[in-house]
């Protein structure tokens, strides 16, 4: 356990906390009110998703690998209890799930800094039932806008040893089609509150298999 991480769990609130209140939380909201069944979120941080999902959801586990922030984690749930909520350990390429377990899995600014998306996406498609849905909102690669993306690769290797491996350049929307999924839901958004560098986003809603017509 590094003062790395450390620093990383204490001012991770403080860090995205002008973006949260500028459109952050009601991306959130408008997102989790889609969850439904038994709901799995991946790399939970803080605990930001706990008070937007629905009151009628079977039940909700919460995965955290980094112990700083688990721990904060921890005290957020105690805060908000709510029932059938488990809390695990672990990144999402580790998963010992069953397979098809979940009706809904969530990940929210997570997949651009886990070991390998791909792995990552993988396991979360097989950690879904056939009818189940992925819903996410990940920052991406600003691949309409040339002199962002410029940035972005420019500030890259100073950004990821410094931000918990968080990669500015990840094409997510393809990683996602790549892994197998439709889209129900894909919208493409700017956030606003923080770095330029990390406000093209991508919010949606994916779903296993090509059933789906991309949109």
């Amino acid at each position: 356990m590094s003062i790395h991480s450390w620093l990383m769990a204490r001012f991770y609130d403080t860090a995205l906390g002008r973006m949260e209140a500028a459109c952050l939380q009601q991306w959130r909201a408008e997102l989790l009110s889609r969850a439904s069944g038994d709901v799995l979120e991946i790399g939970s941080g803080t605990g930001a998703n706990l008070r937007h999902y629905p009151a009628d959801i079977t039940s909700l586990t919460l995965t955290e690998p980094d112990p700083h922030m688990r721990r904060m984690l921890q005290r957020n749930v105690a805060e908000n209890p709510r029932p059938k909520l488990r809390l695990e350990p672990g990144a999402v390429e580790e998963f010992g799930f069953s397979d098809q377990a979940f009706d809904t899995i969530v990940s929210t600014l997570v997949l651009c800094s886990v070991t390998s998306p791909q792995h990552a996406l993988v396991k979360i498609r097989q950690s879904l039932k056939p009818n189940g849905k992925f819903l996410f909102i990940e920052h991406v690669l600003a691949a309409d806008r040339p002199r962002l993306l410029k940035w972005q690769r420019l500030v890259q290797p100073l950004w990821i040893p410094l931000s918990g491996n968080c990669h500015l350049t990840r094409d997510t929307e393809r990683l996602i089609r790549e892994a197998g999924f439709g889209f129900e839901l894909l919208d493409h958004r700017t956030s606003r509150g923080g770095l330029k560098l990390i406000s093209p986003m991508i919010f949606g809603v994916a779903c296993p298999g090509a059933r789906m017509t991309d949109s």
